[in-house]
C-alpha cells in the first residue's frame, strides 16, 4: 500500500490560545489528510499554541509530500526516523508527529482493528483526570472542583499563573471543595527553585498527587534535587522539544523526576519508544493529551498499549476541544474513559464542519 497524496489545511478552532487573555483570539489546528492507493485515508489534527495560518501546511505539502509519495504506508518507523531528523531543517516535531500518526490510523484501518489493539493491547478504559485551563480567581477552582465531582471525575489537574501565592490559594480552594479527589498542580514551568521547593511542600501536606513542571525541563540539576528533597512525585519533560529518545534517556536512567511526560502529538512512534523506555526503569509515563479530539484519541491508543501510565488527561471545558468530530469520549460513571473501538484512531469527523472552519488550503 502506497501514499498517493498528502493534503494539509488549517482549521479555527474555539480553543482560546491564552485562557487569561481570550482577546488574543482562538487557536488554530492543521488538518492532515495523507492518502493512500488502496483507497485509506489516514487523519490527524497538529497543533501548537503558536500555529500559524499557512507555516505547517504550507511545509508539510512542499517539503514533506514530495518525500512521502510512493513509500510504503507501513514503513512507520523508516519514515518516523527520516522526519525527526528534519528538524535541523526546519520542520517542526508536530509535522513529523502528524504524519506518524496518519500512518499509524491508516495501519490500524487496513488491520480493521483500534490502533491500541495492534500495538498490542494492555487495556481498553483507563482513569481520568480533568485538565482545567487557567480560572480568573482563586475561589473559581472550589467551583469546578464540586461540578466536575458531579461529572463523575474522580481527579483533576489544575494550571495556575505561576504566582505561588495565588497558586496555593487555588490549591487549598479545590481541596476543601473536593476532599476525596486526587489533584495534579501543574505549574507550567513558572517558579524558581526556591518557590518550587515552597509550593512543593505546600501541596504535599494537602495530599497532592504530583507536582507537574515545576522547574524549566532545562534544569536538570533543579529538578534533581526537588525530585529527591520532596515526597511528592515530580512529573517533569512534557516542554522537551528536542524528541528523540536519546535526549529523554538521561532524565529516566537518572530519575531526574518522578514521572516523565510525552505525548503522541510528536508521533505515537516516539510516545511509545519514551513509555517503553521509562517501563525499564520503573517509572510512569503519563502522558500530555491536552488538545482536539483526535489528538487525544491518538494518546489514549498509546496509553490502551501501555502498562506504566493511571490516567487520561482530559481537557475541559469538553465541548471545546470537540472540534469538527462526530466521535466523543464520555466519561462512565466510576470516572473512566472507554478505548475507541472502531479502526485506526476511531475518530470520525464532520466534514460539513470542517469545511466552514478551514481558513486555508495548502
Amino acid at each position: 500500500m502506497r501514499i498517493t497524496d498528502l493534503k494539509a489545511s488549517t482549521i479555527q478552532t474555539d480553543i482560546p490560545w491564552d485562557s487569561q487573555n481570550p482577546a488574543r483570539g482562538p487557536m488554530e489546528g492543521v488538518l492532515v489528510q495523507l492518502e493512500t492507493d488502496a483507497g485509506i485515508t489516514g487523519t490527524y489534527f497538529a497543533w501548537e499554541r503558536l500555529s500559524t495560518r499557512r507555516g505547517l501546511a504550507d511545509t508539510l505539502v512542499s517539503a514533506v509530500k514530495p518525500y512521502l509519495i510512493g513509500k510504503s504506508a507501513f514503513d512507520r518507523e523508516m519514515i518516523w526516523q527520516t522526519l525527526s531528523a528534519w528538524g535541523r531543517k526546519g520542520l517542526p516535531m508536530i509535522g513529523a508527529g502528524a504524519i506518524d500518526v496518519c500512518l499509524w490510523d491508516i495501519a490500524g484501518k487496513a488491520c480493521g482493528v483500534p490502533l491500541y489493539q495492534l500495538m498490542g493491547a494492555f487495556r481498553d478504559k483507563i482513569r481520568v483526570y480533568a485538565s482545567t485551563t487557567i480560572l480568573a480567581k482563586p475561589a473559581d477552582y472550589a467551583d469546578m472542583a464540586k461540578r466536575l465531582r458531579a461529572q463523575n471525575y474522580t481527579a483533576m489537574k489544575l494550571h495556575v499563573k505561576g504566582k505561588p501565592a495565588w497558586d496555593l490559594e487555588a490549591c487549598e480552594a479545590a481541596r476543601a471543595a473536593a476532599p476525596d479527589m486526587d489533584i495534579m498542580l501543574d505549574s507550567s514551568c513558572h517558579y524558581d527553585r526556591r518557590q518550587a521547593l515552597q509550593v512543593g511542600r505546600a501541596i504535599e501536606k494537602l495530599g497532592f498527587r504530583w507536582f507537574e513542571s515545576p522547574l524549566a525541563d532545562s534544569d536538570v540539576e533543579g529538578l534533581t534535587e526537588l525530585t529527591r528533597t520532596l515526597d511528592i512525585p515530580v512529573a517533569g519533560t512534557e516542554y522537551m522539544y528536542e524528541c528523540n529518545p536519546t535526549h529523554f534517556a538521561p532524565y529516566i536512567s537518572n530519575h531526574v523526576v518522578d514521572i516523565v511526560r510525552t505525548d503522541a502529538r510528536r508521533g505515537i512512534t516516539l510516545a511509545k519508544k519514551i513509555a517503553d523506555m521509562c517501563a525499564g526503569f520503573h517509572m510512569n509515563c503519563e502522558l500530555h493529551s491536552w488538545g482536539s479530539i483526535i489528538g487525544q484519541a491518538a494518546n489514549l491508543h498509546v496509553m490502551g498499549a501501555i502498562q506504566n501510565c493511571e490516567f487520561f488527561e482530559q481537557p475541559v471545558p469538553v465541548e471545546r476541544f470537540e472540534v469538527c468530530a462526530k466521535d466523543h469520549l464520555p466519561l462512565d460513571s466510576e470516572g473512566c474513559v472507554h478505548l475507541p473501538q472502531k479502526p485506526g484512531l476511531g475518530v470520525d469527523l464532520d466534514w460539513d464542519e470542517v469545511d466552514k472552519r478551514t481558513i486555508y488550503r495548502a
